[in-house]
């Protein structure tokens, strides 16, 4: 574990390890461990795939804690937390999402599989037969970046020009999946579009997905879909 200052109120704790789910729940019980503590100091943690920023108030450590030097106290502080995460231990189902792969849901899926040399069918097959872990949140309010993609459809190009995506699109981009919230423009892949909402602003709730959270995708027939399925989601 490697920790290093991000400027003069903030700390970062890196985890010098390939990115797996074991790592993303380290820094998860890292995270709760601290916000357990309730220090009146940190303001804000903010976990990453393996690194993880702890905001700190530097003047009030000095001015009503008497700490003569925040960022040695933040480094002696994390460097004596022991923490022994038992991986595996509660298990939550994966969240099943329906996906809608190729033509108008996925107008990138055909020119990947031919550019993989193998037909949609077999494509779709390596893409929905993983289980993904949600390593990261970032991008748009409630937008997963999932980790456990299979290796022979990582992709190292984007599309040839930016176009419109609508929230619900499933995207590749090198080696991780994720699922557009809200409609935006770039020039990610799009394999498929879920009618599941990711990000609902109106509800207390309003991310459906949470980093180190499990998730699979099912492949669906929209001519099959349910009125008013843009709400259904299957907790196996």
């Amino acid at each position: 574990m490697k920790i290093y200052s991000q400027g003069d109120q903030a700390i970062v704790v890196s985890v010098e390890k390939e990115v797996t789910q074991h790592t993303t729940e380290d820094l998860l019980a890292l995270r709760k461990y601290l916000l357990d503590q309730n220090y009146p100091f940190i303001t804000e943690i903010v976990p990453t795939e393996s690194d993880m920023m702890i905001v700190y108030n530097a003047r009030d450590m000095i001015k009503h804690h008497h700490i003569v030097s925040p960022f040695q106290y933040m480094t002696d502080l994390l460097h004596s937390i022991k923490i022994e995460v038992k991986h595996g231990d509660a298990v939550n189902m994966p969240t099943e999402l329906p996906v809608y792969y190729g033509g108008e849901y996925g107008p990138d899926l055909a020119e990947l599989a031919a550019y993989f040399k193998m037909t949609e069918e077999e494509f779709i097959q390596l893409h929905a037969h993983k289980t993904y872990f949600v390593s990261m949140m970032g991008y748009s309010p409630g937008f997963p970046y999932l980790t456990g993609l299979n290796e022979r459809i990582y992709v190292n190009h984007t599309g040839s020009e930016q176009k419109f995506i609508p929230a619900g699109s499933v995207i590749l981009e090198g080696k991780k999946c994720g699922v557009v919230t809200t409609d935006t423009y770039g020039d990610w892949l799009v394999i498929g579009y879920t009618p599941v909402r990711l990000f609902n602003p109106e509800k207390e709730d309003f991310t459906l997905l949470k980093l180190g959270d499990t998730v699979r995708f099912k492949p669906a027939d929209p001519e099959n879909a349910a009125v008013g399925g843009n709400e259904h989601v299957n907790h196996n």
